[in-house]
């Protein structure tokens, strides 16, 4: 593909003093410094050829163009507080003023800490606009987390919204000499516990803008806006951390720019009609970044913020108010849907349960044939009528026109589910160095709704490359792809940058895939996350897994081990009730109980199911046939063991994200896991 560097002079000089001024463009393909503007190589046609804008330059345009429509949507006080798109851009603009009025360095980190709100969407764009990094933190991190971040993001002021996450930096701050100020906003400054010093240092939100009021430091905010280039970094996300100490992803504003305009010409709306979306999921991930703030100016969407404990159990209620045009998930949150599902689908009479299995019996052929343009089965309209609209109503999901999952795999269990209830969910692939996206699931890729296509996650976006590095026999082999949306760099860490994107521009992801004739990815597994058994076999536990998930329904999680042992076991966690802040509670869940009761088990408790030879049996029944769909004997399941609770964030088991921390479950268990190994006869 024929392309082109596009970098300004400015850019030019400072890479000049650097390298070879006889080929300068030759090696600079990524770079660990923010300060750097990276060469951009844009095509000469077709996707990838949009010519370069900066973040401020589209959200100008964006609200100019939206101005007075409604921006962000917040309850405060049980009441819908609106901010105009003309407003959101002058509280920005407030913000960067106040920035630099309060004397925060240029170039230096806005970290920034809280559920999802409009102060977070402001504090982002308003770093930006004062030629600042804003870098989000996960608010489950604990202090010492979030002083890797800041220490290392080289931050001089943190937005924070709650005094739980103030009193982290209270206790960190000593640490930080960087560190100029707080900004709290859904929260008092607590009257004790807190120095002179360090009270005069902590200021309200609407305080804070304060700092901003002087006409005259606009001009300074529009210098500094000048100085912005395509391919300078806009923002650091920093990664889960599942194999150590999180890295500082630079991405520039030419990635989120580039990836949100090729979505912009696939997932279109009417004129006519408000793109409407829910923000929940954490804005220091990229996805939150790319749907919730950068991608909903260029549609000109009305985003409404759900409430703190919305994965506790309150977004169903923010669903079904809103009714969102487009809702963006992890899979463990279609996870929790399902479950309920079944709940429900329970308590239903014998005549409900009847007319709910003829609907789903037809619902994935109709769903296939209404994305394709094909004539449906006999009464779909019917059963759309009868069951389908009444579902979506009930999840608030009615009005729906993209529903779209991502960040971990989602059991093809669950997603045919959906299927069969007239809900495609499009399944996006990515990760945070190629800005969240690199493939998604269009149903019209698909000929038809096969295994293959439950696990698929779709072609690659326009005006970018996939490809599979070294395949095996099957077809297995690391995913590589390249493109605008590829990151600057890892900050500070040129090993970890130089091993993950080679001399030809190809980011090496690190997972394991393979492509159909159409050019549709699946995802086997992860390169660093690959069994090797003491037999040499390779093992992908990650579609092992999966196939156990799918077998055996009162499991919640599981872990395959193996790795330089002579066989295959695996960790099962039953389903637990939770706790309204989504934590895993010592009670199993109602279904596991009926589900035991069925089988002839008085076990209510994890501990009477561990010691029952009925649930025994009925495990080692189940695990034995899922090895019958594995392809090699060095898959098969030899041994298992139940372990109390469920993987969560809180244990440690899983990050942020929801992906779990391998090597933190096996040094957890590993009594439980030498266990299944003192008997190597087999």
């Amino acid at each position: 593909m024929e392309e082109q560097v596009y970098i300004s002079e400015e850019g030019m000089k400072h890479i000049l003093k650097v390298y070879d001024p006889q080929d300068p463009h030759k090696n600079i393909i990524w770079t660990t410094n923010y300060r750097m503007e990276l060469p951009l190589r844009v095509r000469k046609s077709g996707a990838g050829s949009e010519v370069p804008i900066t973040l401020p330059e589209q959200f100008k345009m964006d609200c100019s163009q939206f101005a007075k429509k409604p921006a962000l949507s917040v309850k405060r006080n049980n009441k819908w507080i609106t901010r105009t798109y003309q407003e959101y851009y002058n509280e920005s603009l407030q913000f960067a003023k106040a920035l630099i009025a309060y004397g925060i360095s240029e170039m230096s980190a806005v970290n920034i800490i809280g559920f999802n709100a409009p102060e977070w969407f402001i504090s982002f764009m308003g770093s930006i606009h004062s030629h600042n990094l804003p870098v989000g933190i996960y608010t489950t991190n604990n202090p010492e987390a979030c002083f890797y971040v800041s220490e290392h993001s080289e931050c001089e002021l943190v937005v924070v919204d709650t005094r739980e996450q103030l009193n982290k930096y209270l206790q960190i701050w000593d640490k930080l000499p960087k560190l100029k100020g707080v900004v709290i906003y859904n929260d008092e400054i607590p009257k004790e516990g807190i120095s002179e010093q360090r009270r005069s240092q902590i200021f309200k939100w609407k305080d804070f803008l304060e700092f901003g009021k002087k006409p005259e430091l606009i001009n300074q905010v529009m210098e500094r806006v000048s100085k912005l280039r395509p391919g300078n970094c806009v923002t650091l996300i920093y990664t889960s951390g599942t194999t150590g100490n999180p890295k500082g992803v630079m991405l520039s504003h030419d990635n989120y720019i580039f990836t949100i305009t090729q979505q912009r010409k696939k997932y279109q709306f009417p004129d006519s009609e408000e793109m409407r979306i829910v923000s929940y999921l954490p804005l220091s991930h990229v996805a939150g970044q790319l749907i919730d703030i950068v991608g909903s100016c260029r549609w000109g969407a009305h985003i409404y913020f759900a409430n703190p404990d919305a994965l506790s159990g309150t977004l169903i209620n923010t669903l079904k108010e809103v009714r969102p045009t487009v809702f963006f998930s992890v899979p463990r949150v279609w996870e929790k849907i399902y479950d309920q599902m079944q709940l429900i689908a329970k308590q239903n009479g014998a005549i409900k349960t009847k007319i709910a299995t003829w609907a789903k019996s037809i619902g994935k052929e109709g769903t296939f044939a209404q994305t394709h343009g094909l004539k449906p089965p006999l009464c779909f309209g019917l059963a759309d009528k009868l069951v389908y609209n009444n579902v979506k109503k009930a999840l608030g999901l009615d009005q729906a026109r993209y529903l779209i999952f991502g960040a971990a795999p989602l059991s093809p269990v669950i997603r045919e589910y959906f299927l069969s209830l007239n809900m495609y969910l499009i399944n996006g692939y990515g990760m945070s160095e190629c800005g969240g996206v690199t493939t998604l699931a269009d149903p019209l890729h698909f000929d038809k709704f096969d295994d293959f296509f439950m696990n698929s996650t779709g072609k690659t976006m326009e005006g970018t490359e996939l490809k599979i590095d070294q395949p095996d026999k099957d077809g297995n082999g690391e995913v590589c792809y390249r493109g605008r949306h590829i990151f600057m760099g890892y900050f500070k860490d040129e090993d970890s940058t130089r091993n993950t994107v080679d001399k030809d521009r190809w980011l090496h992801s690190g997972d394991i895939g393979k492509i159909d004739s159409k050019g549709n990815l699946t995802i086997t597994g992860r390169i660093k996350e690959l069994i090797i058994t003491a037999g040499g076999e390779n093992v992908a536990p990650v579609l092992i897994e999966n196939e156990v998930k799918k077998t055996i329904p009162i499991i919640s999680n599981c872990m395959v081990i193996g790795d330089k042992r002579k066989y295959l076991t695996i960790l099962l966690t039953l389903k637990h009730q939770l706790k309204p802040d989504g934590t895993p509670t010592n009670k199993l869940l109602d279904d596991v109980i009926q589900a035991f009761q069925q089988l002839g088990s008085n076990a209510t408790t994890f501990e009477d199911a561990k010691k029952d030879p009925i649930i025994k049996n009925y495990l080692q029944k189940l695990i034995d046939d899922a090895n019958t769909r594995v392809i090699s004997k060095a898959q098969y399941i030899r041994k298992w063991t139940l372990i109390p609770s469920d993987f969560s964030v809180d244990g440690g088991e899983l990050t942020p994200t929801l992906k779990l921390k391998r090597r933190v479950v096996e040094q957890k268990w590993i009594n439980e896991i030498e266990k299944m190994y003192q008997d190597a006869k087999l």
